[in-house]
């Protein structure tokens, strides 16, 4: 049988799309829209905020720790780290807080991902390999970066990390939180994806700074290879749920934002997603609904 050559869909190539991912299958079509056809990479980039530069900062300490057998005290006083640290600019005064918490807890969380990896035996981790996987009938391929791959393993980390609280009594105050005793699903649909593209068995390592949970395929149902596939099915559904209202608009900007009508509510609430958001880039968004 001749090799079969996947190319991207007409539907993705008329808006300039490449490619997809997990986090963005898994997006509100409206943040999607808003996103990946409003914002500028670059400006898509700087949307942040402490739960997400926090995340990336124990990552990196925890993936050096293992790929440069550097000790967790090492890693954090190193000129990348600090760095991550100082360029971090808060959203207010709460977000600020709850950085600072997490940068004073790095510390406990990163070696509470270590000991759950430590449970998986002797391995040797390289981190964030690149994968590229096509999923037919999805008309475009999905981009990855994995966090950590052995000879046998591939893994995500997740961290959970708690709220800054400004009390009367004590000041600011930071929540200790448990990890989840089940992965959340959409981390499932995430390895399953990864575990799709290596063949290697998939694991999640969830941490904060006083909790630890690892979930392998040994002690964790939902890591089952019939579990992984029907989560992969499932993630596909999310991305060609997509690409209906691409081939609808047919490469026509403002067709795609009538597709994907804003909830003017979370907007107006500065609500999870537009957290952070500029006005001038709201304003942009909104332009198309003139």
């Amino acid at each position: 049988m001749a090799n079969h050559i996947n190319v991207i869909g007409d539907s993705y190539k008329k808006f300039g799309l490449k490619h997809t991912s997990k986090s963005t299958a898994c997006l509100p079509h409206t943040i999607r829209f808003f996103k990946k056809h409003i914002l500028t990479p670059k400006e898509n980039s700087e949307i942040s905020n402490a739960s997400f530069s926090g995340g990336t900062l124990i990552h990196l300490i925890v993936q050096d720790s293992l790929t440069k057998g550097m000790k967790v005290a090492e890693v954090i006083k190193s000129e990348k780290i600090q760095n991550k640290i100082n360029e971090y600019e808060p959203l207010d005064e709460k977000d600020k807080k709850k950085f600072e918490f997490i940068v004073k807890s790095a510390q406990e969380t990163a070696l509470n991902h270590l000991n759950n990896i430590a449970e998986l035996g002797g391995q040797e981790w390289k981190d964030e390999i690149e994968q590229v996987l096509w999923t037919p009938p999805v008309k475009t391929y999905w981009l990855m970066y994995i966090d950590l791959v052995s000879k046998d393993l591939l893994g995500d980390l997740k961290n959970k990390f708690g709220n800054a609280t400004l009390t009367k009594t004590k000041g600011w105050t930071y929540t200790n939180v448990k990890c989840p005793d089940r992965p959340f699903y959409s981390d499932v649909q995430q390895v399953s994806l990864y575990n799709k593209a290596t063949g290697l068995k998939p694991f999640l390592s969830y941490a904060s700074n006083c909790d630890r949970k690892l979930f392998t395929q040994e002690n964790c149902e939902d890591l089952s290879p019939k579990n992984l596939e029907k989560a992969l099915k499932e993630l596909m559904i999310y991305e060609i749920a997509w690409e209906k209202k691409l081939e609808l608009a047919d490469g026509d900007l403002d067709t795609l934002a009538w597709l994907c009508c804003p909830d003017f509510s979370d907007i107006k609430k500065k609500s999870f997603w537009w957290t952070g958001v500029a006005q001038e880039q709201i304003d942009r968004l909104l332009k198309h609904y003139e």
